[in-house]
């Protein structure tokens, strides 16, 4: 993947559609579904997110091992924390989280619900991180993941791309700037959303990833 990383340009969208929000969404996939809004975050409500989190408490991010486990991995070589959205409080991290629920709701065609979910997944990047190919869920089940979205908040100034590493036409790699956010759903064809993190360059790179999840 570390050829489409740097070789391909950058994912050209196939045509774009205005959202409830009035965000303009960038579709660059339409099986399955990858779209990007530009300028999602402002850097207004990027400094108050970054502000939630403290760098020198990150940990190293850990993969699942099956049955519940987890380990660190080289595969995802980056620093990691996880942020508790409280959907009672009037806060940024919740007036984000319920901007991005609805845009979530809104590309997906259902309506996602916000309780029982997974926390904010905070990301943090240095240079030579990367986080190797693979897919986020299968959405197979209820209550299982349906898709994902990525808000970067730092974007690397050389690197950290965004691939999708599929055969033929299905291959995608968008180049983020800071504020950005890019959702991919996982039906029809989950395995079409293996994707990967490229190795960050010159950075840093920050996102804040959600997986969404029904039922």
């Amino acid at each position: 993947f570390w050829k489409l990383c740097e070789v391909q340009e950058p994912s050209l969208a196939v045509r774009k559609i205005t959202l409830r929000s009035g965000h303009v969404a960038e579709i660059i996939r339409e099986v399955p579904l990858v779209a990007a809004v530009r300028g999602f975050m402002n850097a207004s409500a990027c400094e108050s997110m970054m502000g939630l989190v403290n760098k020198d408490e990150l940990a190293r991010a850990q993969v699942g091992t099956g049955g519940g486990g987890t380990s660190s991995s080289d595969s995802r070589e980056t620093l990691t924390r996880n942020l508790f959205v409280d959907w009672d409080s009037d806060v940024v991290k919740t007036r984000v989280s319920v901007r991005m629920f609805d845009l979530a709701s809104e590309l997906l065609g259902e309506k996602i619900p916000y309780e029982g979910q997974e926390p904010i997944n905070f990301l943090h990047y240095l240079p030579g991180y990367e986080y190797k190919p693979h897919t986020d869920g299968r959405g197979e089940a209820l209550g299982k993941r349906v898709a994902t979205t990525l808000v970067y908040c730092e974007a690397a100034e050389k690197g950290g791309a965004t691939v999708f590493p599929v055969e033929g036409s299905k291959k995608v790699r968008f180049v983020p700037s800071a504020g950005d956010l890019l959702f991919f759903k996982y039906a029809p064809r989950p395995a079409d959303t293996l994707h990967a993190a490229c190795p960050v360059i010159q950075g840093p790179k920050s996102t804040f990833t959600q997986w969404y999840r029904m039922g």
